[in-house]
């Protein structure tokens, strides 16, 4: 007889390319992969996958069985949605998140989590936007938190708020008397960015591709604070989640830069694999993203521990 796990072996090692990705998204060893594979290949006295390669690959019974194989994930899977049993299968889950999740609102996040999933390990992993996005699709995570500006195959989105950036520098580095600046003038300073790999810096890059002035860009690593520490020492100006980094306005330590047209608002979205075995589950947890989405700075700052 066959089961459920050597349909879902199957179907993620076809998917995912390796038994070793397939393991990491059923959370066991590439062994017990291999052995669900081949016992199932026994039973059926045909080879699933040809394992000639490093990547292994569908023989055409395979691409046969995953077709039907699917399917049957599928009813399954509605067949729990349809009796409230989403999280039935669910043993760990694992939420990919930007720095800017972690230091506000990632706390309030998994204490809801754990109390609506008290069985479920929830698995936090922090990283850019587009590492995220990458692990999503390589099974490696099961729902990331990231701006919406990716476009990939198979993936839901959820929107949850749009954020507001603002332009920052060290209060004495520009004289501008409180005026408006355009761009151009603005440009005459150097410009602090994370590295590519960031989900705000791909829509800003984007929006500076638009302008005529020749910019200076300034890696300032790919930590967000590290970001916000070079502004307030005076190595040029950056743009900085509004609602976060206010109170180093008010403390005299930043000062917001207003420009003559409107920056770029970063939409958040929740996003999952619409085909997972779990995209029911994740949908759960996506709302529950929507109901504590808050991107100001909570009462107890995490920036605060290392002063």
């Amino acid at each position: 007889m066959l089961s459920f796990k050597q349909l879902e072996a199957v179907f993620w090692g076809a998917r995912l390319g390796t038994f070793a990705a397939a393991a990491e998204r059923l959370h066991t060893s590439e062994s017990a992969i291999s052995k669900r594979v081949s016992e199932l290949e026994i039973f059926l006295g045909k080879a699933l996958f040809d394992r000639s390669k490093r990547r292994v690959k569908l023989t055409h019974d395979g691409l046969e069985f995953v077709e039907q194989a699917e399917e049957m994930l599928r009813n399954r899977d509605r067949l729990l949605a349809r009796m409230g049993k989403e999280s039935a299968q669910v043993k760990r889950f694992r939420v990919g998140v930007t720095e800017l999740i972690a230091l506000t609102w990632l706390p309030q996040l998994v204490q809801a989590f754990r109390e609506r999933y008290p069985d479920i390990s929830f698995e936090p992993e922090i990283d850019l936007s587009i590492n995220l996005v990458e692990k999503l699709q390589a099974g490696q995570v099961d729902l990331v938190i990231v701006p919406k500006v990716f476009s990939a195959d198979r993936v839901v989105a959820v929107p949850l708020q749009e954020m507001r950036l603002s332009w920052m520098c060290r209060p004495d580095l520009i004289d501008n008397q409180g005026e408006r600046l355009s761009f151009d003038e603005l440009a005459q300073y150097p410009i602090l960015t994370q590295t590519g790999r960031s989900g705000v810096d791909v829509v800003y890059d984007a929006w500076f591709k638009e302008k005529t002035a020749r910019i200076r860009k300034v890696y300032a690593g790919n930590s967000l604070i590290s970001l916000a520490t070079l502004t307030i020492l005076g190595f040029g100006v950056s743009y900085l989640p509004s609602l976060y980094f206010s109170d180093l306005a008010r403390k005299n330590l930043l000062r917001e830069i207003t420009l003559d047209e409107p920056s770029p608002l970063i939409q958040y979205n929740a996003v999952y694999l619409g085909e997972d075995s779990i995209a029911g589950f994740s949908a759960q947890i996506a709302q529950l993203c929507i109901l504590h989405c808050d991107f100001s700075k909570p009462s107890f700052d995490p920036m605060g521990l290392s002063q």
